[in-house]
């Protein structure tokens, strides 16, 4: 019987091993696209568009706000999610503090960034607001981002110092903050996607979609051989 328990302990440990790597690796690419996402805004932003400024130049205030979105929306919010699977031997309560102090900076950075849009399009010929998808796909999220945080906040630490009375009802709205986070990060992506998307469309059509550009330079065709 010792020997059949020894045996089981073994295979456990086993086939642990792999899996313990392989969410290892998931971690580290999960991380790497993180800060990749980010850094690659910022290098976009500075090396192409001009670096920032929160005033006297549109452009660049408009380059504030893609950074303060992607980092707020991606690359904290992906942190705070990331939190209690980075730090799994750490207690609870240290891990949930860290999972809101990244969600506060999260909520800081988009409000600015948010800001930084509005002015930005106030001091602009085109004063429109909320006009598009992006612009839509946005206000939603940023709903849900601080309804999910209200509700986290009251929830998972308030309760707290009911711990013993309330420890079956946190547990069962855990996998509905768990799931809303999920679809609130999708979210988020969506947002930034049609965003930069819609950015591109903008300076292209503004400034650089003309006969040479689009013929020559996206296609390697003239005109002509367009026709």
């Amino acid at each position: 019987m010792g020997s059949k328990n020894k045996q089981n302990s073994e295979t456990e440990n086993q086939v642990s091993l792999p899996v313990r790597c392989g969410f290892g690796w998931l971690m580290f690419l999960a991380e790497v696209l993180l800060f990749g996402a980010l850094g690659l805004c910022i290098f976009w932003i500075v090396h192409y568009g001009g670096g920032i400024a929160w005033a006297n130049d549109t452009s660049k205030q408009f380059n504030l706000h893609y950074i303060l979105m992607v980092g707020g929306f991606i690359f904290l919010n992906g942190q705070s999610i990331l939190v209690f699977r980075n730090f799994p031997c750490c207690k609870i309560i240290y891990n949930k503090v860290l999972h809101t102090i990244f969600y506060v900076l999260a909520i800081s950075a988009i409000t600015i960034g948010l800001v930084s849009a509005i002015q930005a399009h106030n001091n602009s010929p085109d004063s429109k607001h909320f006009y598009s998808i992006h612009s839509w796909i946005g206000l939603g999220t940023m709903g849900l981002f601080a309804l999910q945080f209200i509700f986290g906040f009251i929830v998972f630490l308030i309760l707290l110092c009911c711990d013993a009375a309330t420890t079956k009802f946190r547990d069962q709205l855990l996998p509905t903050h768990v799931t809303f986070g999920l679809i609130i990060f999708s979210m988020a992506v969506a947002a930034c996607v049609t965003g930069l998307t819609q950015t591109a469309r903008h300076r292209l059509s503004t400034k650089l979609l003309n006969e040479h550009y689009l013929y020559s330079e996206l296609w390697g065709l003239s005109p002509r051989d367009y026709r």
